[in-house]
């Protein structure tokens, strides 16, 4: 994997890694219709907003204690392939470089929920 370094809305740097193979050239099967976005909207506001916020602007609620701070996705999703939102998602950042406590979503979101997601996420 390559490191590339990219500032957030923060000015803050913050690793991004090219997505492992896994996961590589993974496009977001869902159709962009209203029932994509509004069930990703409701899995967000239920498993993300906490921490991203209800707007994924990285000021939810328990956003104050964490270090680093959850990311500020209206922002920043739009420079982030498909495959690279399923990636993190799924994997959460309990990894190097993120070290972050972003769960892992994998095994408790399924594939489709976490596409939702991403349908969402890209209306932000």
């Amino acid at each position: 994997m390559i490191d590339t370094t990219a500032p957030n809305a923060e000015g803050i740097n913050s690793k991004r890694l090219e997505v492992p193979e896994e996961y590589s050239g993974m496009v977001n099967p869902m159709s962009n219709q209203e029932n994509d976005v509004s069930e990703g909207r409701t899995l967000f506001e239920s498993n993300c907003s906490s921490c991203h916020g209800i707007n994924g602007e990285g000021d939810g609620p328990a956003a104050a204690g964490l270090e680093p701070p959850p990311q500020n996705l209206s922002q920043s999703q739009a420079d982030l392939s498909d495959a690279y939102l399923f990636w993190r998602i799924s994997e959460g950042g309990l990894m190097e470089p993120f070290d972050s406590v972003m769960p892992a979503w994998r095994g408790i979101l399924n594939e489709d929920q976490i596409w939702q997601i991403i349908t969402f996420l890209r209306t932000l």
